[in-house]
């Protein structure tokens, strides 16, 4: 799933919690029929829907409105705007598949928990509802779209709730700070080594010329049917470089995220063939952009979700398999790669797959504690990914690829997949790369804090 759809499940709430600080002070007032009620035990106040698209349009607000933004400091009411009026081009098809997969599903349960109707009732399936007819609506979906087609004459918020995830919300951006801080600090007093003179720089485009080559098989394997209960379609894509012959050729397997594909990037693929590597992009049918915008609506079941953590590694390891038991589907490079000792490079869910080959197993009694927690809660949008694997049977799978040597995991989900003991037992090289503006996996609880629970000698934080 990309960033910027998952970001906005989360922007309706998270955007009613920056008007929450509205109503920390002021007197209580009356308001139009369409309205957004902040409820605080038996108190209630209002604000009119009509005056918030009036301030998000011009940047004027009425006197009732600019009554509570005087209790915003300018910064917080350029934030407030900005809020209301991002949007989001999706069809109402797209939302609706989203919406109605297992991780929509859930986001739709927890965001129901400060939204209600107008009979007070927790209502996901009219949050759902909203959210799909506000990507038809001609001005686009933004928070305003979804508030004015909620299907109730006003929309109530739970202020308490609100306000006990807004402390949460400023405290987890505090330490985020903070801990970057720190990091980027120890990154400038113990600089990178320079690269050896001897060993090539991978910053400029290589000097191979390369063949991009499809591949495609069915994985009927006993293992697989085994461990899953099915046979699975099997694509990717080589970038085999063309290189002199006897040469062995390294070989680097990329594994994307979820609701992108093996084209995802394919511009990586091509600059590693050029430097002599042979590149292997798998695509994932089951958690890729086909699958995400394809499946019918309630089609894909927890159950079905959660195999995909089965489902992912299981894909790298047939393909190792299949290649090294029929070289010719090489030709004519076969006998030339170098399929014992592989790198693997993962973003996000990709990372996982990584992490999981070179040795790392899933920990359920992890997923049971982290998984008591909403989203709105951590902030880690990641966890409604993470927490479908509980649906697995809570057992030991051995997932482990001897021949993956070395991983680069880019944005890896980790905190609840994987534990301090699981991570620990990796033994190969591991870099992990975090973004401090990723807005699924963030960085500290994904990234920095399960980089220090690796025990390898060779572990880098990029």
């Amino acid at each position: 799933m990309n960033n910027s759809s998952l970001k906005w499940l989360v922007l309706l709430p998270l955007s009613v919690m920056v008007v929450v600080s509205l109503f920390e002070g002021g007197s209580r007032g009356l308001w139009a029929a369409e309205r957004i009620i902040f409820r605080y035990g038996l108190l209630e106040r209002s604000l009119s829907v009509a005056d918030l698209e009036q301030f998000a349009a011009t940047g004027q607000a009425s006197l009732e409105l600019a009554s509570y933004l005087r209790l915003l400091p300018p910064a917080h009411q350029r934030q407030l705007r900005l809020a209301l009026q991002e949007r989001l081009r999706l069809s109402p098809v797209a939302v609706a598949q989203l919406l109605y997969s297992p991780l929509g599903q859930e986001l739709m349960v927890q965001a129901s928990r400060l939204l209600e109707t107008q009979s007070r009732q927790e209502n996901a399936l009219a949050l759902r509802g909203a959210l799909i007819l506000a990507a038809a609506d001609p001005n686009g979906l933004t928070p305003l779209s979804v508030i004015r087609h909620y299907p109730s004459q006003s929309l109530r918020f739970d202020l308490k709730e609100g306000l006990a995830i807004l402390k949460n919300f400023q405290h987890t951006i505090r330490t985020t700070e903070m801990i970057l801080d720190v990091v980027r600090q120890q990154a400038v007093e113990h600089p990178t080594q320079s690269i050896p003179t001897n060993v090539q720089s991978l910053l400029q485009l290589g000097s191979w010329q390369w063949l991009e080559m499809p591949w495609a098989a069915v994985d009927e394997s006993p293992w697989r049917l085994q461990l899953t209960g099915h046979s699975r379609p099997i694509e990717a894509d080589f970038y085999l470089p063309i290189v002199p012959a006897g040469q062995r050729v390294p070989v680097v397997i990329v594994s994307h995220g979820l609701g992108a594909s093996r084209y995802s990037y394919r511009y990586l693929c091509q600059h590693l063939a050029s430097h002599g590597f042979a590149v292997i992009a798998l695509e994932h049918v089951g958690s890729s952009t086909r699958q995400l915008l394809s499946f019918p609506m309630g089609y894909v079941s927890s159950r079905t979700a959660a195999q995909e953590f089965l489902d992912r590694p299981l894909d790298v390891t047939f393909v190792l398999n299949r290649l090294g038991v029929f070289p010719e589907q090489l030709y004519p490079w076969q006998g030339r790669l170098n399929l014992e000792r592989v790198a693997m490079i993962g973003q996000s869910f990709g990372g996982y797959t990584a992490l999981t080959l070179a040795g790392a197993p899933l920990d359920f009694q992890q997923l049971r504690r982290h998984c008591t927690r909403s989203v709105l809660e951590s902030f880690n949008v990641s966890l409604l990914l993470q927490c479908q694997a509980q649906a697995l049977p809570p057992k030991v799978y051995s997932l482990k690829d001897s021949r993956v040597q070395a991983v680069i995991a880019v944005n890896p989900i980790t905190s609840a997949v994987f534990s301090p003991e699981s991570l620990s037992q990796l033994k190969i090289p591991i870099m992990f790369v975090a973004a401090s503006d990723d807005a699924i996996a963030p960085a500290v609880e994904e990234q920095i804090y399960p980089f220090t629970w690796l025990t390898t000698p060779d572990r880098y934080l990029s």
